[in-house]
Protein backbone atom coordinates (compact mmCIF):
# COMPACT_ATOMS: atom_id res chain seq x y z
CA UNK A 1 0.00 0.00 0.00
CA UNK A 2 1.29 3.23 -0.86
CA UNK A 3 1.68 6.48 1.82
CA UNK A 4 -1.40 8.46 1.53
CA UNK A 5 -2.65 11.94 4.03
CA UNK A 6 -6.73 11.50 4.98
CA UNK A 7 -7.99 14.98 5.76
CA UNK A 8 -11.03 15.09 7.57
CA UNK A 9 -12.82 18.59 5.88
CA UNK A 10 -15.79 20.14 7.42
CA UNK A 11 -17.27 19.08 10.70
CA UNK A 12 -20.88 17.94 9.66
CA UNK A 13 -23.81 18.41 11.96
CA UNK A 14 -26.57 16.44 10.10
CA UNK A 15 -30.69 16.71 11.13
CA UNK A 16 -34.31 17.40 10.10
CA UNK A 17 -34.69 21.00 10.98
CA UNK A 18 -30.85 21.67 12.39
CA UNK A 19 -31.22 24.77 10.44
CA UNK A 20 -33.79 26.62 12.98
CA UNK A 21 -30.82 25.99 15.66
CA UNK A 22 -28.04 27.67 13.78
CA UNK A 23 -28.18 30.95 15.77
CA UNK A 24 -27.30 28.54 18.74
CA UNK A 25 -24.60 27.48 16.59
CA UNK A 26 -23.44 30.49 15.58
CA UNK A 27 -23.17 31.48 19.18
CA UNK A 28 -20.75 28.68 19.62
CA UNK A 29 -17.92 30.86 17.67
CA UNK A 30 -18.98 33.67 20.05
CA UNK A 31 -20.63 35.38 16.99
CA UNK A 32 -22.52 38.67 17.28
CA UNK A 33 -23.61 39.44 13.93
CA UNK A 34 -24.18 37.20 11.02
CA UNK A 35 -24.21 37.64 7.35
CA UNK A 36 -26.09 35.19 5.35
CA UNK A 37 -24.90 34.54 1.74
CA UNK A 38 -27.81 33.11 -0.62
CA UNK A 39 -28.97 33.74 -3.71
CA UNK A 40 -32.11 35.08 -6.00
CA UNK A 41 -34.33 31.77 -6.18
CA UNK A 42 -33.71 30.75 -2.55
CA UNK A 43 -35.09 34.24 -1.28
CA UNK A 44 -38.14 33.45 -3.82
CA UNK A 45 -38.64 30.11 -1.54
CA UNK A 46 -39.36 29.68 1.71
CA UNK A 47 -35.89 28.08 2.82
CA UNK A 48 -34.75 30.91 4.85
CA UNK A 49 -37.87 31.01 7.25
CA UNK A 50 -36.16 28.98 9.70
CA UNK A 51 -33.02 30.50 9.96
CA UNK A 52 -34.09 33.59 10.10
CA UNK A 53 -36.50 32.80 12.16
CA UNK A 54 -33.53 31.45 14.91
CA UNK A 55 -31.87 34.28 14.35
CA UNK A 56 -34.62 36.68 15.65
CA UNK A 57 -35.54 34.44 18.45
CA UNK A 58 -32.33 34.84 19.99
CA UNK A 59 -32.05 38.51 19.33
CA UNK A 60 -29.16 37.70 16.76
CA UNK A 61 -28.39 40.56 13.88
CA UNK A 62 -28.07 39.24 10.90
CA UNK A 63 -27.81 41.07 7.15
CA UNK A 64 -28.67 39.20 3.85
CA UNK A 65 -26.69 39.30 0.37
CA UNK A 66 -29.04 37.66 -1.82
CA UNK A 67 -27.62 38.87 -5.27
CA UNK A 68 -25.60 35.38 -6.10
CA UNK A 69 -25.74 34.54 -9.40
CA UNK A 70 -24.56 30.83 -10.84
CA UNK A 71 -21.11 30.82 -11.37
CA UNK A 72 -19.92 34.03 -9.20
CA UNK A 73 -17.39 36.09 -11.32
CA UNK A 74 -14.40 37.27 -9.88
CA UNK A 75 -15.80 40.93 -10.15
CA UNK A 76 -19.21 39.94 -7.73
CA UNK A 77 -16.66 38.23 -5.40
CA UNK A 78 -14.53 41.00 -4.74
CA UNK A 79 -17.65 43.24 -4.20
CA UNK A 80 -19.39 41.10 -2.08
CA UNK A 81 -15.95 40.99 -0.13
CA UNK A 82 -16.97 44.97 0.65
CA UNK A 83 -20.04 44.37 1.59
CA UNK A 84 -18.95 41.58 4.31
CA UNK A 85 -16.32 43.99 5.40
CA UNK A 86 -18.73 47.02 5.90
CA UNK A 87 -21.33 44.81 7.71
CA UNK A 88 -19.75 44.43 11.12
CA UNK A 89 -20.56 40.72 10.85
CA UNK A 90 -18.45 37.84 12.25
CA UNK A 91 -19.52 35.12 11.07
CA UNK A 92 -20.79 34.25 7.72
CA UNK A 93 -23.74 31.66 6.98
CA UNK A 94 -23.75 30.76 3.26
CA UNK A 95 -27.26 29.04 2.09
CA UNK A 96 -28.06 27.63 -1.13
CA UNK A 97 -25.93 25.16 -3.71
CA UNK A 98 -22.47 25.55 -4.53
CA UNK A 99 -22.86 29.22 -6.22
CA UNK A 100 -23.09 30.66 -2.69
CA UNK A 101 -21.20 28.30 -0.70
CA UNK A 102 -17.80 28.94 -3.09
CA UNK A 103 -18.80 32.72 -3.01
CA UNK A 104 -19.10 32.86 0.68
CA UNK A 105 -15.93 30.73 1.07
CA UNK A 106 -13.88 33.61 -1.40
CA UNK A 107 -15.05 36.59 0.81
CA UNK A 108 -14.43 34.84 3.78
CA UNK A 109 -10.92 34.36 2.71
CA UNK A 110 -10.57 37.85 1.96
CA UNK A 111 -11.50 39.27 4.79
CA UNK A 112 -8.30 37.95 6.50
CA UNK A 113 -5.95 38.19 3.26
CA UNK A 114 -5.44 41.34 0.83
CA UNK A 115 -6.11 41.58 -2.63
CA UNK A 116 -8.64 40.63 -5.24
CA UNK A 117 -9.66 37.15 -5.62
CA UNK A 118 -7.98 36.67 -8.78
CA UNK A 119 -4.66 37.24 -7.57
CA UNK A 120 -5.53 34.24 -5.44
CA UNK A 121 -6.55 31.41 -8.30
CA UNK A 122 -4.87 29.08 -9.87
CA UNK A 123 -1.17 30.40 -11.32
CA UNK A 124 -2.40 33.62 -9.50
CA UNK A 125 0.21 35.32 -7.93
CA UNK A 126 -1.07 35.36 -4.35
CA UNK A 127 -0.82 32.28 -1.72
CA UNK A 128 -3.79 32.32 0.99
CA UNK A 129 -1.84 32.72 4.59
CA UNK A 130 -4.20 33.52 6.81
CA UNK A 131 -7.02 32.04 8.05
CA UNK A 132 -10.31 32.90 6.66
CA UNK A 133 -13.56 34.38 8.58
CA UNK A 134 -15.53 31.68 10.37
CA UNK A 135 -18.37 30.04 7.77
CA UNK A 136 -21.37 27.92 8.20
CA UNK A 137 -22.46 26.31 5.00
CA UNK A 138 -26.06 25.18 4.87
CA UNK A 139 -26.18 23.22 1.37
CA UNK A 140 -30.00 23.10 0.02
CA UNK A 141 -29.00 20.85 -3.17
CA UNK A 142 -27.33 17.19 -2.62
CA UNK A 143 -24.37 17.56 -5.56
CA UNK A 144 -21.68 20.39 -5.17
CA UNK A 145 -20.23 19.09 -1.99
CA UNK A 146 -18.37 22.08 -1.40
CA UNK A 147 -19.86 22.40 2.03
CA UNK A 148 -17.31 20.08 2.64
CA UNK A 149 -14.10 20.98 0.68
CA UNK A 150 -11.08 23.10 0.80
CA UNK A 151 -11.66 24.78 -2.99
CA UNK A 152 -14.07 27.70 -3.97
CA UNK A 153 -14.54 27.98 -7.77
CA UNK A 154 -14.72 31.29 -9.72
CA UNK A 155 -15.53 32.13 -12.82
CA UNK A 156 -13.00 34.46 -14.80
CA UNK A 157 -15.51 36.25 -17.24
CA UNK A 158 -12.16 38.60 -18.71
CA UNK A 159 -10.51 34.82 -19.61
CA UNK A 160 -13.83 32.64 -19.97
CA UNK A 161 -12.66 30.40 -17.68
CA UNK A 162 -13.68 28.70 -14.29
CA UNK A 163 -10.18 28.79 -12.35
CA UNK A 164 -10.04 27.89 -8.25
CA UNK A 165 -8.45 29.08 -5.21
CA UNK A 166 -7.54 26.15 -2.80
CA UNK A 167 -6.67 26.48 0.37
CA UNK A 168 -7.41 24.36 3.62
CA UNK A 169 -8.13 27.49 5.63
CA UNK A 170 -11.06 27.73 3.15
CA UNK A 171 -13.02 24.76 4.35
CA UNK A 172 -16.02 25.78 6.25
CA UNK A 173 -16.45 24.97 10.43
CA UNK A 174 -19.85 23.44 9.59
CA UNK A 175 -21.63 22.00 7.34
CA UNK A 176 -25.29 21.90 8.49
CA UNK A 177 -26.94 19.16 6.79
CA UNK A 178 -30.73 19.72 6.99
CA UNK A 179 -32.93 17.89 4.58
CA UNK A 180 -35.99 19.53 5.00
CA UNK A 181 -34.71 22.05 3.04
CA UNK A 182 -34.05 19.86 -0.15
CA UNK A 183 -37.54 19.18 0.02
CA UNK A 184 -38.75 21.65 -2.99
CA UNK A 185 -36.08 21.11 -5.25
CA UNK A 186 -36.72 20.51 -8.46
CA UNK A 187 -36.51 17.54 -10.14
CA UNK A 188 -34.42 18.88 -12.69
CA UNK A 189 -31.75 20.01 -10.06
CA UNK A 190 -31.99 17.24 -7.70
CA UNK A 191 -30.92 14.79 -10.85
CA UNK A 192 -28.01 17.00 -12.14
CA UNK A 193 -26.89 18.25 -8.75
CA UNK A 194 -27.19 13.87 -7.90
CA UNK A 195 -25.23 13.26 -10.34
CA UNK A 196 -23.07 15.32 -10.06
CA UNK A 197 -22.04 14.32 -6.37
CA UNK A 198 -22.26 10.89 -8.20
CA UNK A 199 -19.08 12.04 -10.87
CA UNK A 200 -17.37 13.15 -7.57
CA UNK A 201 -17.45 9.69 -5.75
CA UNK A 202 -16.53 8.08 -9.43
CA UNK A 203 -13.38 10.32 -9.84
CA UNK A 204 -12.13 9.99 -6.36
CA UNK A 205 -12.57 6.71 -6.46
CA UNK A 206 -10.51 5.71 -9.90
CA UNK A 207 -8.37 8.60 -8.88
CA UNK A 208 -4.68 8.25 -9.04
CA UNK A 209 -4.50 9.79 -5.66
CA UNK A 210 -6.94 7.33 -4.02
CA UNK A 211 -6.44 5.75 -0.54
CA UNK A 212 -8.25 2.93 0.79
CA UNK A 213 -10.22 5.72 3.12
CA UNK A 214 -11.10 8.16 0.82
CA UNK A 215 -12.21 5.04 -1.61
CA UNK A 216 -14.49 3.76 1.36
CA UNK A 217 -16.12 7.33 1.55
CA UNK A 218 -16.29 7.17 -2.62
CA UNK A 219 -17.63 3.71 -2.88
CA UNK A 220 -20.45 3.89 0.01
CA UNK A 221 -21.42 7.44 -1.55
CA UNK A 222 -22.03 5.93 -5.02
CA UNK A 223 -24.17 2.91 -3.08
CA UNK A 224 -26.59 5.55 -1.60
CA UNK A 225 -26.96 7.56 -4.81
CA UNK A 226 -27.47 4.41 -6.76
CA UNK A 227 -30.50 2.94 -4.21
CA UNK A 228 -31.64 6.95 -4.02
CA UNK A 229 -31.34 9.25 -6.73
CA UNK A 230 -34.45 7.90 -8.86
CA UNK A 231 -36.75 7.81 -5.93
CA UNK A 232 -35.36 11.72 -5.12
CA UNK A 233 -36.12 12.77 -8.54
CA UNK A 234 -39.91 11.18 -8.86
CA UNK A 235 -40.91 12.31 -5.38
CA UNK A 236 -39.21 15.51 -4.21
CA UNK A 237 -41.24 15.32 -0.69
CA UNK A 238 -39.48 11.81 0.29
CA UNK A 239 -37.42 12.87 3.19
CA UNK A 240 -36.06 9.53 3.56
CA UNK A 241 -34.15 9.72 -0.17
CA UNK A 242 -33.45 13.52 0.27
CA UNK A 243 -31.66 12.58 3.48
CA UNK A 244 -29.18 9.82 2.00
CA UNK A 245 -28.88 12.06 -0.81
CA UNK A 246 -28.05 14.97 1.17
CA UNK A 247 -25.49 12.74 3.34
CA UNK A 248 -24.23 10.89 0.20
CA UNK A 249 -22.81 14.09 -1.19
CA UNK A 250 -20.98 15.30 1.46
CA UNK A 251 -19.28 11.86 1.63
CA UNK A 252 -18.65 12.04 -1.87
CA UNK A 253 -17.02 15.47 -1.50
CA UNK A 254 -14.93 14.34 1.53
CA UNK A 255 -13.94 11.29 -0.97
CA UNK A 256 -12.91 14.16 -3.52
CA UNK A 257 -11.13 16.58 -1.18
CA UNK A 258 -8.93 13.83 -0.77
CA UNK A 259 -8.39 11.57 -3.43
CA UNK A 260 -9.02 14.48 -6.67
CA UNK A 261 -11.00 14.57 -9.32
CA UNK A 262 -10.29 14.02 -13.14
CA UNK A 263 -11.26 14.78 -16.75
CA UNK A 264 -14.83 14.71 -16.02
CA UNK A 265 -14.18 18.22 -14.27
CA UNK A 266 -11.81 19.43 -16.38
CA UNK A 267 -13.78 19.48 -19.27
CA UNK A 268 -17.01 20.73 -17.26
CA UNK A 269 -15.14 23.27 -15.55
CA UNK A 270 -13.59 24.55 -18.98
CA UNK A 271 -17.04 23.85 -20.79
CA UNK A 272 -18.84 26.29 -17.98
CA UNK A 273 -16.34 29.49 -18.66
CA UNK A 274 -16.31 28.86 -22.53
CA UNK A 275 -20.45 28.13 -23.13
CA UNK A 276 -21.70 29.02 -19.77
CA UNK A 277 -23.14 25.03 -19.10
CA UNK A 278 -23.96 24.94 -15.18
CA UNK A 279 -21.29 22.70 -13.64
CA UNK A 280 -23.75 19.80 -11.95
CA UNK A 281 -25.46 19.92 -15.57
CA UNK A 282 -21.69 19.62 -17.45
CA UNK A 283 -20.96 17.15 -15.05
CA UNK A 284 -23.71 15.12 -15.51
CA UNK A 285 -23.36 15.00 -19.34
CA UNK A 286 -19.77 14.39 -19.27
CA UNK A 287 -19.31 11.60 -16.87
CA UNK A 288 -20.61 8.37 -18.74
CA UNK A 289 -18.51 9.38 -21.97
CA UNK A 290 -15.41 9.84 -20.07
CA UNK A 291 -16.20 6.51 -17.85
CA UNK A 292 -16.08 4.46 -21.62
CA UNK A 293 -12.62 5.82 -21.87
CA UNK A 294 -10.90 5.70 -18.39
CA UNK A 295 -12.31 2.45 -17.88
CA UNK A 296 -9.14 0.30 -19.20
CA UNK A 297 -7.72 2.35 -16.48
CA UNK A 298 -8.88 0.35 -13.82
CA UNK A 299 -11.11 -2.48 -14.49
CA UNK A 300 -11.49 -3.61 -11.13
CA UNK A 301 -12.37 -0.13 -10.08
CA UNK A 302 -14.95 0.21 -12.46
CA UNK A 303 -16.25 -3.65 -12.02
CA UNK A 304 -16.56 -2.12 -8.00
CA UNK A 305 -18.92 1.07 -9.39
CA UNK A 306 -21.06 -1.34 -11.61
CA UNK A 307 -21.56 -3.30 -8.30
CA UNK A 308 -22.62 -0.34 -6.43
CA UNK A 309 -24.99 0.99 -8.56
CA UNK A 310 -27.17 -2.43 -8.92
CA UNK A 311 -25.47 -4.12 -11.90
CA UNK A 312 -25.24 -7.55 -11.85
CA UNK A 313 -21.80 -8.65 -13.00
CA UNK A 314 -22.32 -12.34 -11.97
CA UNK A 315 -20.55 -14.89 -14.79
CA UNK A 316 -18.88 -11.91 -16.65
CA UNK A 317 -15.83 -11.40 -17.38
CA UNK A 318 -13.57 -8.14 -15.42
CA UNK A 319 -13.83 -6.11 -18.71
CA UNK A 320 -17.58 -6.81 -19.38
CA UNK A 321 -18.01 -6.39 -15.61
CA UNK A 322 -16.10 -3.22 -15.49
CA UNK A 323 -17.83 -2.02 -18.82
CA UNK A 324 -20.95 -2.04 -16.87
CA UNK A 325 -20.63 0.75 -14.69
CA UNK A 326 -20.87 3.82 -17.50
CA UNK A 327 -23.88 1.67 -18.86
CA UNK A 328 -24.95 1.96 -15.28
CA UNK A 329 -24.34 5.62 -14.85
CA UNK A 330 -26.13 6.11 -18.49
CA UNK A 331 -29.36 4.27 -16.95
CA UNK A 332 -29.77 6.42 -14.04
CA UNK A 333 -28.92 10.06 -16.60
CA UNK A 334 -31.72 8.46 -18.78
CA UNK A 335 -34.13 7.48 -15.71
CA UNK A 336 -33.67 11.26 -14.64
CA UNK A 337 -34.35 12.90 -17.15
CA UNK A 338 -31.00 14.85 -17.47
CA UNK A 339 -29.66 16.11 -20.57
CA UNK A 340 -27.82 13.33 -22.71
CA UNK A 341 -26.01 15.52 -25.47
CA UNK A 342 -24.12 18.35 -26.09
CA UNK A 343 -25.58 19.88 -28.15
CA UNK A 344 -28.96 19.87 -25.93
CA UNK A 345 -27.53 22.42 -23.39
CA UNK A 346 -26.29 24.93 -26.19
CA UNK A 347 -22.44 23.70 -26.84
CA UNK A 348 -21.38 23.83 -30.01
CA UNK A 349 -18.58 22.30 -32.03
CA UNK A 350 -17.10 25.99 -32.92
CA UNK A 351 -16.63 25.97 -28.82
CA UNK A 352 -14.30 22.65 -28.72
CA UNK A 353 -11.01 23.95 -29.10
CA UNK A 354 -11.43 26.38 -26.43
CA UNK A 355 -12.56 23.84 -23.64
CA UNK A 356 -10.03 21.71 -24.62
CA UNK A 357 -7.74 24.16 -24.35
CA UNK A 358 -8.85 24.51 -20.42
CA UNK A 359 -9.26 20.61 -19.84
CA UNK A 360 -5.60 19.93 -20.92
CA UNK A 361 -4.74 23.02 -18.37
CA UNK A 362 -7.01 21.42 -15.97
CA UNK A 363 -4.50 20.78 -12.68
CA UNK A 364 -6.18 17.48 -11.75
CA UNK A 365 -5.74 16.09 -15.08
CA UNK A 366 -2.45 13.99 -14.21
CA UNK A 367 -4.52 11.94 -11.32
CA UNK A 368 -7.04 10.55 -13.90
CA UNK A 369 -6.91 6.92 -14.48
CA UNK A 370 -5.61 7.01 -17.96
CA UNK A 371 -3.19 9.50 -19.20
CA UNK A 372 -5.15 11.63 -21.63
CA UNK A 373 -3.70 13.53 -24.46
CA UNK A 374 -6.00 16.10 -26.69
CA UNK A 375 -7.36 13.80 -29.38
CA UNK A 376 -8.74 11.54 -26.60
CA UNK A 377 -10.49 14.93 -24.95
CA UNK A 378 -12.00 15.28 -28.09
CA UNK A 379 -13.03 12.11 -28.67
CA UNK A 380 -15.09 12.33 -25.12
CA UNK A 381 -16.40 15.53 -26.66
CA UNK A 382 -17.77 14.24 -30.06
CA UNK A 383 -19.35 11.23 -28.26
CA UNK A 384 -21.37 13.33 -25.86
CA UNK A 385 -21.91 15.66 -28.88
CA UNK A 386 -23.68 13.67 -31.47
Amino acid sequence: MKDFIFRMPAKIRFGVGISSNIADICSEFGARKAFIVTDSMIIKTNILDPIKESFEKAGMPYEIYSDIVPDPAIETVDAIAEVLRNSGADIVVAVGGGSPIDAAKSICMLQTNEGSIREYLFGGSRTVTNPSMTLLCVPTTAGSGSEMTAAAVITDNQNRIKLSVTHDYLVPKIALIDPLLHVGMPAFITATTGIDALTHAVEAYVSLNASPVSDAMALQAMRIIGKNLRTAVANGSDLEARSNMAIASSMAATAFFNGGLGVVHGIAQSMGGVAHVAHGVANSLILPYAMERNVVGNLEKFKEIAVALGENVDGLSLREAADKAPSAVFKLARDSRIPLKLKEVGVTRDHFPDILKGTMAYRLLAVNPCKLQEKDVMEILEKAFE
